[in-house]
């Protein structure tokens, strides 16, 4: 073990890093345990966290660069507001809460003491601020909405552009039935859209923490071979870029009762698990009674409204000079004016037109009908969401758990739980709005009343496991309903990794840890399974194509020559059917086939609508004749190992895009990934000209109950710095599948 200094430090506690560069703390209690957090992840992840800080309030073009993107998404983000208010919700918090965030924050500021300005800092002229709790909450906002909720936004806008592309209504409403069933589509092509954000804005949302497909299931002991319960968890994010967005920790302190372990030694507490620099919080891990894991909630946390507006007249004294309509009449629009500083050039000012069902996508410049947006996660009291993730590392057990998260504001995830006593269970947590009319695909007019949002869902409605008689529970982003029969989701969800996890618990009557970290790497993909009859029925029996596809194990290996063969003609099958001009389009079309996994709403509905013998999509062509015609072309193309099709560079996400970066060494050569978006190894990218997006697994974490140890790896190391020996670390576990203990 190497020891931390901690000679800044104004607390008593010990660090010290193993082989991996994990640190592993030792403090006098709890809240000193908080502080050593604070401090460590300001030791090594200094730039991370003040970085992201600066994006989350909306000043990065102010504080680290006066680039077009860095300047587009500091508009973005001031508009959604989710920078507002943090000192007020931090008010509202019980003290205990505030207690912890300021120990944390304590803890932030003597590293940030100790470490001074970065290089990234020194080359961007970035100067940090002291950390506090309102930095904490501004954290998790930027998680929640950027990372989350603008995901969805991102469908309803692909929805909207759809209808708005003039594709008619019968084949819209067959690819999304039933999600637009009773939904007027005419109005819908009178608004006037927001500009969609750059590819590159768009990229820089991708690089933060968000939760949007991972996988997390936990196995009873009647099934476990250990005799205790085990759980599985791997959030899944962009991959590529280090430092990676978790960062590992293993804390310890004093028990506060006098219980002693066989031997007559003293029983710590401990936490350990994959932490978010900048809030202290585990999102992954375990203590000696509860391990958790979590995935994202595909629920609709945030509308588009449609609102009708008007200049107002000047006896109406508009703070803005505009007017939205309330069925007859005419209400006045706020103004809140952003002031957005860029280094080195004039300030601009934001003019955000809002009310209570949010904030105007853009300024109206004549009258007509214009989107508005609302999140939930501006109401009033979401702060309460980071009390519950400290108040789930003090649980007791998997019911206590369940109870605490139940309430969660936000973000929507499902809680995958696991105890000593061998209790399992999965919870369903956060506000989601309640609507009369609407699954909140499609904009609704905001002058009717009755689409507007009625509060949130009675969390005693979401979805929730206890104990079930199966043995297991799983969770991998797919449709859930409420209690009560009502879907959460707004839009259709693959459930291609759910079902092939739960496959194979079921083939697994007594499971080990190693069952659990091979399932981690499955690349089995049911999505191909399930296809490919489909699509092959279609093509003579003696085609190389068919010969070769039906000869596939389905899995995506990186050395598969049949893996990208299939992935290629899915590519031109949803060209052929859908590409053409009375369709999505060719280049439309083409953009999102070769970005499948962040394409999942229309590929989703794509997939469900192939295995029909007759659609409106084809409903003049020969479809056998269109699939053949897609096995042409896909074997027109070079055959090549999915090696050489799913590739990808590690680079630094400071320096990694520039010359000198890479010229430094900030980029690694080429690594093949396993995968694709319907596996359990959910390994897929996009490429463009300037930038390479992955989403993959971001941390792999197993944990058996009956022992006080847990099995990880993560594509990165616990520094940010290019030039530490920490800096790579896990990797080489990452690409083989290995697996280091913690304990």
């Amino acid at each position: 073990m190497e020891t931390i200094s901690t000679k800044y430090a104004r607390c008593d506690f010990t660090a010290e890093r193993d082989d991996a560069g994990v640190p592993h703390v030792r403090a006098g209690n709890w809240l000193e345990a908080v502080y050593a957090l604070g401090y460590l992840h300001a030791v090594d992840r200094p730039t991370q966290m003040a970085f992201a800080r600066a994006v989350a309030m909306g000043k990065a073009s102010e504080q680290i660069a006066d680039k077009p993107a860095l300047l587009e998404m500091d508009s973005f983000l001031r508009r959604s507001g989710i920078h507002l208010r943090l000192d007020e919700e931090i008010a509202a918090l019980e003290p205990r809460i505030r207690d912890q965030l300021e120990w944390y924050c304590r803890g932030v500021n003597d590293g940030f003491e100790g470490v001074g300005r970065t290089l990234p800092m020194l080359a961007t002229g970035f100067r940090p601020e002291p950390w506090d709790p309102a930095s904490v909450l501004a954290m998790g906002n930027l998680l929640s909405f950027a990372g989350l909720a603008v995901g969805e936004q991102e469908a309803e806008r692909v929805m909207m552009e759809l209808i708005q592309l003039g594709i008619e209504d019968e084949r819209l409403r067959e690819l999304f039935r039933p999600y637009l069933d009773g939904v007027d589509l005419e109005p819908l092509r009178e608004i006037r859209m927001m500009r969609q954000m750059s590819d590159d804005a768009l990229e820089l949302l991708a690089d933060l923490p968000r939760l949007a497909g991972s996988n997390a299931w936990a196995v009873a002991p009647s099934r476990s071979a250990t005799g205790g319960a085990l759980l599985a968890s791997d959030p899944h994010l962009e991959v590529n870029r280090l430092p990676a967005i978790w960062y590992e920790a293993v804390l310890r302190w004093p028990a506060a009762s006098c219980q002693a372990e066989s031997g007559g030694k003293r029983a710590d507490e401990f936490a350990m698990g994959a932490t978010l620099p900048g809030c202290p919080l585990m999102a992954v891990g375990r203590t000696r009674r509860l391990s958790w894991g979590v995935t994202y909630m595909h629920a609709n946390t945030s509308d588009f409204f449609i609102e009708d507006c008007r200049p107002a007249p000047a006896e109406a004294n508009s703070p803005s000079g505009w007017q939205c309509r309330r069925g007859d009449q005419w209400e006045n629009l706020g103004l809140r004016v952003e002031r957005i500083v860029r280094k080195g050039k004039a300030p601009l000012e934001l003019r955000v037109l809002e009310n209570e069902q949010g904030a105007l996508t853009r300024e109206p410049d004549e009258a007509g009908k214009y989107l508005s947006v609302c999140w939930v996660g501006s109401r009033p009291g979401a702060g309460r969401s980071i009390g519950i993730w400290l108040d789930v590392l003090a649980a007791p057990s998997v019911a206590a758990a369940m109870e605490a998260v139940k309430p969660t504001p936000h973000p929507s995830l499902v809680w995958l739980l696991a105890d000593s006593e061998g209790h399992i269970g999965k919870q369903a947590c956060g506000w989601l709005p309640m609507r009369d009319r609407a699954s909140g695909l499609v904009p609704t007019p905001a002058w009717d009343e009755a689409n507007h949002w009625r509060g949130v869902v009675d969390p005693e409605l979401l979805p929730s496991e206890y104990d079930p008689p199966i043995g297991f529970v799983a969770s991998a982003n797919e449709e859930l309903y409420r209690t009560d029969g009502e879907p959460l989701h707004s839009h259709g969800l693959h459930d291609y990794r759910k079902r092939r996890i739960v496959e194979r618990l079921t083939e697994l009557p007594r499971a080990t840890l190693a069952d659990m970290q091979e399932l981690q790497y499955d690349v089995t993909s049911v999505h191909a399974r399930e296809l490919r009859p489909v699509l092959l029925k279609h093509l003579d029996k003696d085609s190389p194509l068919r010969q070769r596809l039906e000869a596939w194990d389905c899995r995506y290996d990186v050395n598969s020559f049949d893996a990208a063969l299939f992935q290629t003609f899915y590519r031109c099958v949803l060209l052929e059917f859908f590409g053409h001009e009375r369709g999505i389009g060719w280049r439309r079309m083409l953009y999102l086939a070769t970005r499948i996994g962040y394409s999942a709403m229309v590929l989703t509905a794509i997939d469900r609508t192939l295995p029909k013998v007759t659609s409106a999509w084809w409903r003049d062509r020969d479809k056998g004749e269109l699939v053949r015609r897609a096995a042409e072309r896909a074997l027109a193309e070079a055959d090549k190992p999915w090696s050489e099709v799913n590739t990808f560079h590690f680079t630094n996400r400071f320096f990694g895009g520039m010359k000198s970066g890479r010229l430094l060494g900030f980029n690694t050569p080429l690594v093949a990934m396993p995968g694709c978006h319907a596996t359990p190894f959910q390994g897929h990218l996009k490429t463009t000209s300037t930038r390479e997006s992955t989403f993959a697994p971001s941390y792999h974490f197993v944990a058996d109950m009956a022992t006080a140890e847990a099995w990880t790896n993560l594509p990165g190391g616990p520094s940010e710095n290019r030039f530490s020996k920490w800096y790579l670390t896990d990797i080489p576990r990452w690409l083989s599948g290995s697996f280091k203990r913690l304990e």
